[in-house]
């Protein structure tokens, strides 16, 4: 009887080791899958970390215009128009440190009568802006870096007269600017800013037939340029569904006259009137005596689609 507990106690005790053996096994490989979910956790946070540092928007836009007049007694011109525009930016902010880029892509084309098409806006818009805070903050150095030109031709006569040719005036590249800022930068609150610096601005002109519209000789295509720039900007919402923004920006030659400073002042009051209509008014003054002594004007109404891709609605 004796023997036989002795005997049952040695096979429960060989059964039960491997049990036991496998304990400190078990625990080891708890201890690697919670420190392998701890690391992923922890990089998560950090990838959410670097999400949270940058801001991203994208509003898509496609409004237009059509008219057709048959034995109208008051008379009247068929006619349609398009336009479509893109407005991408990002910004990134960590401690003292930022940078913003923002894209503004336009494009449209009208037609009156029986005529061809031709642009009625035109616009390609980079820029850039890396700025390095100060103690306080309504202060930065900056430093920019701008680029503009536009998509297609454009002509001094859109819809000729009978027998009359259209002339170019501008095309892809022709003009195309770039310019580069190193300066300070004022930001008392979020809606308004002040920025001013030391500039250089390149021109160029790819068709060699307008270069001496835009102020290059005869046959040039490149010209560089050292002065100073200037920009005022205020941004506010007017009313809970109505966005205004304006600037004036400048470009002060130092080789010239002050009288020749380059300015450009635009105001854009956007109405959103639901989420996928709204409506758009800009008006945009311009003076460059490069292209010519005579103040340019730009004015534009527009209501149609528009929805944001990502990003503030």
């Amino acid at each position: 009887m004796i023997h036989r507990l002795l005997i049952t106690a040695a096979l429960l005790s060989l059964m039960t080791a491997p049990v036991l053996s496998a304990g400190p096994g078990a625990g080891a490989e708890n201890s690697a899958a919670s420190l392998s979910g701890a690391a992923a956790s922890e990089q998560q946070e950090n990838n959410d970390e670097k999400a949270d540092l940058w801001e991203h928007n994208l509003r898509l836009s496609l409004t237009g215009s059509q008219s057709t007049y048959r034995n109208w007694s008051q008379g009247g011109t068929d006619n349609v128009s398009v336009l479509a525009s893109t407005a991408y930016s990002s910004e990134y902010k960590k401690d003292h440190l930022g940078y913003r880029v923002s894209v503004n892509l336009r494009y449209g084309q009208s037609r009156i009568g029986d005529g061809d098409f031709v642009k009625s806006d035109d616009v390609i818009r980079v820029r850039n802006q890396a700025r390095r805070l100060f103690r306080d903050e309504r202060y930065s150095a900056i430093f920019n870096v701008n680029f503009e030109t536009q998509f297609d031709k454009g002509y001094d006569n859109p819809v000729p007269d009978e027998g009359e040719t259209r002339n170019v005036i501008s095309r892809f590249f022709a003009p195309a600017y770039l310019s580069q800022t190193l300066g300070v930068s004022y930001n008392p609150d979020r809606h308004f800013r002040f920025e001013t610096g030391l500039a250089m601005k390149q021109t160029f002109v790819s068709d060699t037939d307008l270069s001496e519209r835009y102020g290059l000789p005869e046959g040039d295509t490149f010209r560089n340029e050292a002065g100073f720039s200037l920009l005022l900007g205020y941004e506010r919402r007017i009313m809970d569904s109505i966005y205004y923004a304006g600037y004036v920006e400048t470009f002060s030659n130092v080789n010239k006259s002050l009288l020749s400073t380059d300015v450009l002042f635009v105001n854009e009051i956007t109405g959103q009137i639901n989420r996928y209509i709204s409506a758009n008014i800009e008006f945009a003054l311009a003076y460059n005596d490069d292209v010519t002594d005579e103040l340019q004007v730009k004015q534009n109404i527009s209501v149609g689609f528009s929805y944001s891709i990502f990003g503030s609605e």
